[in-house]
């Protein structure tokens, strides 16, 4: 453990030394990771979502590309008939435009990086949604269908959605649409993203299937023929698997907005003084004795974000190694609390 620790402090100290290779690797770390995430999520769409194939009815993922297959369902029931190529071309073209004010907010209320770490994510989507074509992603949609039917699309669209939303995030960035919007809203309230997303793509769903139901055209599947009505029902029920999917591991992946408070049990008086120092948050500090040897102890209760906890706890323990740490975690923190910017 101490030569890992010793091993980091000299990486460190290394890049900290060189500032054009440490902005080089985070930079190149963070574009694999959001082409990464491009990828994920356009296979999800591709073969889970909306395969575009005879015999597989889609599903509508929600966000900016729910919309865009909105749009394309619009235009067909408005007259506009397309093959699956030209579908997905539209998909891929809305998809864009959808997107375009959206990363003019991302640029405003959040922050350059993130925005174009988020063109990058939605101009890779685009490639790989067009690119992501041929007979492997077409037997990959009829296996999955054929086998698990709709419950399986939305579990595996449910998990490349949810991954490539939280990669992104990971890397304080977006993978597009209304990500952006529920990352703008979280980062405003400090709460989780993922019950916003789920709001925002719970609209969109309804919208998508209440067209589905007025459209009219029956769902032909290999089990039997059903009413469009019937089909925009349970269309609706499988995209909740989905939603409660995607938010879930999303709320897993990015811990950004979530806090715990440590509670710290000590002898050291020195201690609250050290964390000020190294922590970018307050301490409240309340006088103690301890019930079985009679000493004076230090209670030191501070809120720190998810992510900072790790680092917090290694330096409790390397400052006074005999102290007492509990951890609680907390639902919302209202007030002053200090949150690195993104940028």
């Amino acid at each position: 453990m101490n030569k890992r620790k010793t091993l980091k402090r000299k990486v460190d100290s290394f890049l900290y030394n060189h500032l054009w290779l440490k902005y080089i690797l985070e930079y190149g770390i963070a574009f694999l990771l959001s082409v990464l995430s491009a990828a994920i999520f356009a296979f999800g769409i591709v073969c889970f979502m909306k395969p575009g194939l005879e015999g597989i009815p889609d599903l509508v993922s929600g966000g900016s590309s729910g919309l865009a297959q909105t749009f394309a369902l619009a235009l067909e029931m408005c007259g506009v008939h397309l093959n699956s190529k030209s579908s997905n071309l539209l998909f891929s073209l809305c998809y864009l435009a959808i997107n375009i004010p959206l990363i003019v907010l991302a640029f405003i209320g959040i922050g350059k990086r993130f925005a174009i770490f988020t063109i990058v994510n939605v101009g890779s989507v685009f490639i790989f949604s067009n690119v992501m074509q041929g007979q492997f992603f077409e037997q990959v949609a009829y296996f999955i269908n054929s086998n698990g039917g709709l419950l399986a699309r939305a579990l595996f669209a449910g998990l490349c959605t949810g991954l490539s939303s939280a990669i992104a995030f990971k890397i304080d960035s977006s993978a597009g649409g209304f990500d952006i919007v529920s990352y703008y809203i979280s980062l405003r309230k400090s709460t989780a993203t993922g019950p916003y997303i789920a709001i925002i793509n719970g609209v969109i769903i309804s919208s998508f299937y209440f067209l589905t139901g007025i459209r009219g055209n029956p769902i032909v599947l290999i089990s039997g023929e059903y009413t469009s009505w019937v089909g925009a029902i349970c269309g609706v029920l499988f995209s909740l698997i989905y939603l409660i999917e995607t938010m879930t591991i999303v709320d897993l992946i990015n811990v950004r907005n979530k806090k715990v408070q440590v509670q710290i049990n000590t002898e050291n008086p020195d201690l609250p003084r050290l964390l000020l120092a190294n922590i970018p948050h307050g301490a409240t500090v309340v006088k103690a004795t301890g019930a079985y040897s009679g000493k004076e102890r230090i209670l030191v209760y501070l809120v720190v974000s998810t992510y900072e906890l790790k680092n917090v706890i290694e330096f409790i323990k390397e400052i006074d190694p005999e102290s007492f740490v509990n951890v609680t975690s907390l639902q919302q923190v209202v007030g002053r609390f200090y949150i690195k910017p993104v940028k």
